[in-house]
């Protein structure tokens, strides 16, 4: 069978069902994704010596014969096998742990390649668990070699997948390039079927950079040629409708609002005004740190839907966050008569008038073919399921789709991963708004951090004490992470003086309400929360926050609290 980059590792010679698993769960299902799974490293094998030049603490390639193997237990319980090699300049000890099918395949008398790290062992060299390579393979790729190393998983070994290359490569007489030969000539770039062979068995560490230079070009320049060609999809699709505002309208918006904008904002709205003229529906994205405005230029859009007549909706990831929007914008929408329903939980869905905006939850997803959106707004759309973001696109007539995030986007994924999509920066944070202090706190001054928490507290202020866990986790490497039961009854003893309450995914709906009033109105001093608290609650006075077990986040739920 004559193998393509498009077939399945399952024609591979060896790779049977439950190979084919462990290589899928590295993602690997193709010849494409097998070539594509390159080293992370390689170990210099190719200093070959004889038994009588090596030397304790280097890593060599010996080729010996065995003389004998044996097995042996060990009083920890373990199985350990010992060989003795010998080539024509002497004998050496060798030593594995746990590995009992080698004396299956190392028979008396037969000959190998050993490569691995001499050791000194009671005295005596030692060659330490070394690979093994038979002298009888044409080539050798375990042993005397740059022998590379691959990102594995259990019961799938770097030997295993270096072996599963070698016999694709050696099967593939030439490897089609995605990249055109002008291109590569003008960028000075080597042939992917150059690059994949010398990236897997490299003959020197020298230029491998130019070749892992040439994988990195040819990912970007992918991700560009894929989302200019969705940009021109997006292009040829017309919208029922073009969106457009007076300008009495649009300064009847900002004269509704309980605050001046701010320059980027102000910029962000015209971006969007454009954006609604478009006979194409708009792909943009609203990034800007939490506190900088973008729930009110997403407003925007909205306003300018319900004004010309059109439905439009607002979509949340979770029931609080969907309420604090409609809380915050039903006071501004009721001033220019516009008719706002919350869809989250208990709160069902009507049918109302033909310009209503819908704030809600994942709950609007199931209304898709009564509603018929002219605008979706979708706020940290990374907490939806591809198919979930992709429920109103689906419809005949393709709405506007403006999303919302805090998480800072670097310009290099803007410019490729994002490049369909347009981007407005709100980089500008009210002036009133305090710089934020980070500090890393080890256990030794836990008591120190208490101190300045309740001293702060004293003075009026309010404090979020975030964990990862509801309950406590019965895993060991798990036990020391405060979980959210246990950490509210040590915060009531540490702080008898202040009201302590906890917020969790299965606290009550009319509960996690109360409770978050309470915190708004000043009631509560501290809330113990899970990260069902992660995106945008507003509670000004808030202005502390101890996260328990930081380590057990992301970088982007970190940057989200």
């Amino acid at each position: 069978m004559t193998l393509s980059l498009d077939s399945s590792v399952h024609e591979l010679n060896g790779v049977g069902v439950v190979a084919a698993k462990k290589l899928e769960s590295l993602s690997i299902k193709t010849i494409r994704d097998l070539l594509y799974h390159i080293p992370f490293r390689y170990e210099d094998f190719r200093t070959q010596k004889t038994i009588d030049q090596v030397e304790p603490n280097e890593s060599v390639t010996i080729k010996a014969t065995v003389q004998s193997i044996t097995k042996f237990a060990t009083r920890r319980g373990l199985v350990m096998i010992k060989a003795i090699i010998a080539d024509d300049t002497g004998k050496i000890p060798v030593v594995w742990f746990n590995q009992q099918y080698l004396l299956l395949t190392l028979k008396k008398g037969s000959e190998w390649y050993f490569t691995g790290k001499v050791s000194l062992y009671n005295g005596k060299k030692t060659l330490n668990s070394p690979s093994t390579e038979s002298v009888e393979h044409d080539e050798q790729l375990h042993s005397g070699r740059l022998v590379p190393i691959y990102p594995e998983t259990a019961g799938l070994s770097s030997r295993m997948v270096r072996r599963y290359i070698a016999d694709t490569l050696r099967s593939l007489s030439h490897i089609d390039d995605p990249l055109s030969l002008d291109l590569r000539n003008s960028k000075q770039l080597p042939s992917l079927d150059e690059t994949l062979r010398v990236l897997h068995f490299p003959e020197t560490v020298e230029g491998l950079e130019n070749y892992r230079h040439r994988l990195a070009f040819e990912e970007v320049y992918t991700l560009l040629r894929a989302a200019k060609k969705r940009k021109e999809e997006l292009k040829k699709i017309h919208v029922p409708k073009k969106l457009s505002l007076t300008t009495d309208q649009k300064k009847q918006f900002e004269k509704s609002l309980p605050f001046h904008l701010s320059p980027t904002q102000t910029s962000a709205l015209l971006d969007l005004s454009l954006d609604l003229l478009q006979p194409y529906p708009a792909r943009r994205l609203i990034q800007g740190e939490v506190g900088s405005g973008k729930t009110i230029v997403a407003a925007f859009a909205l306003f300018a839907a319900a004004q010309n007549g059109v439905q439009s909706v607002f979509i949340a990831p979770t029931q609080i966050l969907a309420h604090q929007h409609y809380q915050n914008l039903s006071p501004i929408f009721e001033k220019l008569h516009i008719p706002v329903q919350l869809v989250a939980g208990d709160d069902k869905y009507e049918t109302t008038a033909p310009n209503t905006i819908y704030i809600g939850t994942h709950a609007l997803f199931e209304h898709a073919k009564t509603i018929k959106p002219a605008v979706v707004v979708i706020d940290e759309e990374h907490r939806f399921g591809v198919m979930q973001r992709e429920t109103f696109w689906k419809a005949i007539k393709k709405p506007h789709v403006f999303t919302m995030t805090a998480t800072p986007i670097p310009r290099t994924v803007a410019q490729t991963v994002l490049a369909d999509q347009d981007v407005s920066y709100l980089d500008e944070i009210p002036a009133k708004k305090k710089q934020t202090i980070t500090k890393v706190v080890d256990e030794k001054n836990r008591n120190k951090a208490y101190a300045w928490i309740a001293h702060h507290l004293d003075k009026g202020a309010q404090a979020f004490v975030v964990c990862p866990f509801i309950d406590q986790s019965e895993l060991e490497d798990l036990a020391n992470i405060k979980s959210a039961e246990k950490t509210v009854l040590s915060m009531q003893k540490v702080f008898p003086k202040h009201r302590v309450a906890m917020l969790h995914g299965k606290t009550p709906k009319d509960q996690r309400e109360n409770i978050l009033n309470d915190m708004r109105t000043g009631k509560l001093d501290i809330l113990v929360a899970t990260p069902i608290i992660e995106v945008g609650i507003d509670i000004p006075n808030a202005s502390i926050m101890l996260i328990e077990g930081a380590e057990r986040f992301g970088l982007a739920q970190l940057h989200q609290l």
